[in-house]
């Protein structure tokens, strides 16, 4: 086990936040038809799937003269392909002045997405259970592609993006990505809910955490959310992370989690 940040207070806890994150990304740069960039500088994978989370900059650390080129090599996939990408900007980004570096090359601002932690030892021992509703660990290739189309759909993405990552995520195999956990919530046998938990640099991040519309407002989402925690804490980690959406930030905060930072999301179209 890799050596764990003890606690929220630590110095390693934002560079172990944007490494989980680009723990969990790197995968998809590496699906049948995907490109993935990966050195010291910068980190941005390209799926072609048609929706912006599916393709970006996710670990910036740039000279001056490289954010440019970074952006044109990206602008080169999308001109082929025609799907926007995004460039998650945080406290661990460089130059200082990345995102009016990146303003003034055409990106336009898309939001911005809290980075949040929460101490492992506050969450409750067990669930509250949820009749009829069952928590089940993804295995093979089949079952990703249904985590992945629950997923979207689960996040609202357009069906033509849903099939995309569908196709894709069934091609995944490296060791990275089987390092992960993946999670589908079942309700009264009816897959409805998906999480993914990546257990790297020493913290327990929780991603992809969607619930299909009809099944919302059961606490699902809080369940696919802790269960995945609890399994980490079981493991011995201590601190959990995660990149919260709008929707998400509310819920995570009435479960425990904190903001600890900022990922500022530019667009590249």
């Amino acid at each position: 086990m890799a050596l764990l940040v003890d606690d929220m207070a630590s110095g390693e806890l934002l560079p172990a936040l944007d490494a989980n994150m680009v723990a969990f990304w790197t995968p998809y740069g590496r699906g049948a038809g995907c490109t993935l960039h990966a050195t010291p500088g910068a980190v941005w994978f390209y799926t072609g799937v048609q929706h912006p989370l599916f393709n970006g900059v996710i670990r910036a650390t740039l000279g001056p003269d490289e954010v440019e080129i970074t952006r044109d090599a990206l602008q080169a996939h999308i001109k082929e392909r025609g799907a926007p990408a995004l460039w998650w900007v945080g406290p661990q980004s460089k130059p200082d002045n990345l995102r009016t570096r990146l303003e003034s090359l055409g990106l336009q601002p898309a939001g911005e997405a809290p980075g949040m932690a929460i101490d492992l030892a506050s969450l409750p021992d067990d669930l509250s259970a949820i009749s009829g509703f069952v928590v089940e660990r993804v295995e093979g290739a089949a079952k990703q592609a249904q985590w992945a189309r629950i997923a979207a759909i689960g996040t609202e993405a357009l069906d033509i993006a849903a099939s995309a990552l569908e196709r894709i995520e069934a091609t995944l195999a490296d060791p990275q990505y089987r390092a992960q956990r993946r999670y589908v919530g079942v309700l009264d046998g009816v897959p409805v809910a998906t999480s993914a938990l990546v257990l790297e640099h020493g913290v327990a991040g929780i991603y992809a955490v969607a619930t299909l519309p009809a099944a919302r407002n059961k606490g699902i989402g809080r369940a696919m959310t802790l269960s995945p925690l609890l399994e980490a804490r079981r493991l011995g980690y201590r601190v959990g992370i995660l990149q919260a959406s709008s929707m998400g930030h509310p819920i995570y905060k009435k479960t425990g989690f904190r903001d600890v930072c900022t990922y500022w999301l530019y667009m590249q179209s």
